[in-house]
């Protein structure tokens, strides 16, 4: 049996990776699972492409999202204070990230790292290892944990972060934001992209020769339905969104209380995603729920993309992600027009 929209698109039929629906015709020598992971997770862009013209639709991409294995999660544990506890997944509990952290930016603090396979871990899930380290930290009934990426640098020293901490109850508080860094704790806006940002895209891909992936990646964005968009709330940022939603964006360094992670069962990310966006969900959960929340005057920098890097490869992969935050919005009727 064949699906209207395979009929409709005959090239699907001929991708490696098209999955027709009596397999039994097909032996694998391997899962179809690792068989798309392997193109998914593949360094050459046109793999990445070739990856997601074997799905019928964004339901069935999702599914292969959610069957994905989730990859490498090994504790190793820093002996610390443990009211306030600190979960890092970190490619490598070695390396000189990790070192910083616990030498240096959380010292004296109890840190749980998840350590992943590093950049050859074939299913590294980073929603996951948050995950797994936070029900190990919720084994102490600590009173506050942070979630925190590893390419951090210090700012202000640890003992303002106790300080600030100590003097909040934490039955009171579900969410802690700090001072804003160019990552985390920022104003974002939430919304669907508007006809003005499909026009400046394309002029910007032309301007940087890049007009040949940027009608690709349109493509595959508009078969898996993706409109969405989230960006800083900037004044000029205004004119790329309609139907806007505002929120503050956790991203790499996220504070909640005992009793916020209690009630969630330590289920804190969703594990569908990969490796982006679900810090968007939950920081649009956050928002929509009326959760309480405090700033703390604390500081904290970040360098992004520094463990796994920032690159073409993992903007395509985001497709995925993106079209999964999109069924998440219309299913859960997460914003609405302002």
């Amino acid at each position: 049996m064949i699906s209207e929209y395979t009929r409709d698109n005959p090239n699907l039929m001929k991708s490696p990776l098209f999955c027709p629906m009596d397999q039994s015709m097909i032996k694998l020598f391997f899962s179809l699972v690792d068989y798309r992971n392997n193109y998914f997770t593949n360094d050459d862009p046109n793999k990445i492409i070739e990856f997601y013209s074997g799905f019928y639709d964004r339901d069935q991409l999702i599914q292969w999202m959610s069957e994905r294995p989730k990859g490498v999660a090994n504790i190793h544990e820093i002996e610390g204070d443990k009211e306030i506890i600190v979960v890092i997944p970190t490619a490598d509990f070695n390396g000189k990230y990790a070192r910083e952290c616990r030498d240096n930016i959380f010292k004296g603090l109890h840190i749980v790292y998840v350590e992943s396979g590093g950049r050859g871990d074939f299913y590294f899930n980073y929603a996951h290892n948050c995950n797994v380290g936070i029900r190990k930290a919720m084994e102490y009934n600590p009173k506050w944990i942070v979630i925190s990426n590893d390419d951090m640098y210090k700012i202000d020293d640890v003992n303002k972060l106790k300080t600030n901490l100590i003097n909040l109850n934490e039955r009171e508080i579900d969410v802690v934001f700090t001072e804003k860094s160019r990552y985390h704790s920022i104003p974002y806006m939430f919304g669907r992209k508007s006809l003005l940002y499909g026009i400046a895209s394309m002029i910007l891909s032309v301007f940087k020769g890049e007009i040949k992936w940027y009608f690709k990646i349109q493509k595959e964005l508009k078969r898996f339905n993706v409109d969405l968009l989230f960006i800083k709330r900037l004044l000029i940022n205004k004119f790329w969104i309609k139907y806007k939603s505002y929120f503050i964006l956790t991203s790499d360094f996220t504070i909640l209380s005992r009793n916020f992670y209690s009630d969630s069962y330590g289920i804190i990310f969703n594990e569908t995603y990969i490796n982006d966006s679900e810090d968007v969900e939950l920081s649009l959960k956050l928002a929509h729920k009326k959760i309480r929340s405090v700033i703390i005057n604390y500081n904290i920098g970040d360098y992004a993309g520094s463990s796994i890097g920032v690159n073409r490869q993992r903007y395509i992969r985001t497709i995925c992600t993106r079209a999964y935050l999109t069924k998440r919005v219309e299913d859960c009727l997460l914003f609405g027009e302002e």
